[in-house]
């Protein structure tokens, strides 16, 4: 029963709308003391086919004030855009349609974020 509850509290919480996942984090990152006033950086994760496509996704965000690293993973490239802002649910939704809409550009997928709560 321990084993079977251990489990449960390992694997991740799937939720079938990206904006409601959104919101639920914002609320975890809340709930977790996390200042919502503050700058906190995140890490976005897209997923491009091709080098020339990781590398054309790489260019646009750099140009618009992103830090960003490149790495093949499992036969995709996994480009990494971090950047501090001040997060309000619009900003996250925002941010989630535009780099969507890069990553789908480029025949690739945007894969969400994460915040360190420190």
């Amino acid at each position: 029963m321990l084993r079977l509850k251990l489990k449960r509290a390992l694997m991740p919480e799937r939720v079938g709308d990206a904006d409601e996942a959104d919101e639920r984090v914002l609320d975890h990152l809340a709930r977790l003391g996390c200042d919502p006033a503050a700058p906190r950086e995140t890490h976005h994760f897209l997923y491009l086919p091709a080098r020339t496509g990781a590398e054309a996704v790489v260019h646009a965000l750099d140009s618009d004030g992103w830090s960003t690293t490149v790495e093949q993973s499992e036969g995709a490239w996994l480009v990494v855009a971090t950047r501090a802002r001040t997060l309000t649910v619009e900003l996250v939704h925002e941010i989630r349609a535009c780099l969507a809409a890069l990553a789908s550009e480029h025949g690739g997928l945007y894969d969400g974020w994460e915040a360190p709560t420190a």
